[in-house]
């Protein structure tokens, strides 16, 4: 059984496998819809939030598209990130013609990284149930969403506000003092 409307249910990843793994595990509690995944050691501050501007991103492009949330970085630091190529532009919106997980900055297709806001289609299990461990031996949602991309459409949307990796002290204390 599927939840409600406005239910909120959680499973739990059993073994630290990667988010590509912690994103299957969730896999019978979504079903056969698009969701959002939104990693909670990401926060970003704006209004309208980043969903809502993903959300419109998303019924701007049309049913069956993936939907990334990308950001700006210095070149310095994309060997950090995934990061994205970019095609056709429609606003603030663009068409992703690549993704690369960690790059050398030599490397790097742009300087727009994943910010840890993704809506995707629910073909994504069939392909995380196969994926073979990539990085760190974990199953990456990266390396799924690469080969999602060769049948379906992926955009990315260079949201408005300012984003804070809460997962690092220095971030956690910068989003303390923005907000």
């Amino acid at each position: 059984d599927l939840p409600g409307p406005g239910t909120a249910s959680f499973t739990r990843q059993q073994r630290p496998m990667g988010l590509g793994h912690a994103v299957w595990c969730a896999r019978e509690l979504i079903g056969n819809e698009p969701f959002a995944l939104l990693l909670p050691d990401v926060l970003v501050q704006n209004k309208p939030g980043c969903l809502a501007q993903m959300i419109d991103a998303y019924q701007a492009a049309g049913e069956g598209t993936n939907i990334i949330a990308v950001e700006e970085v210095p070149l310095e630091r994309v060997h950090q990130y995934g990061v994205v190529g970019v095609g056709k532009r429609n606003g603030k919106s663009f068409a992703i013609t690549e993704m690369v997980e960690k790059p050398p900055r030599e490397k790097a297709p742009s300087n727009l990284i994943i910010t840890g806001r993704y809506i995707l289609q629910p073909e994504i299990f069939a392909l995380l149930e196969t994926q073979q461990g990539g990085a760190g031996g974990e199953i990456q949602i990266t390396d799924a969403m690469i080969r999602l991309a060769k049948t379906q459409p992926f955009h990315g949307i260079i949201f408005e506000g300012r984003s804070f990796d809460c997962g690092s002290k220095i971030g956690f204390l910068a989003a303390n003092v923005a907000y």
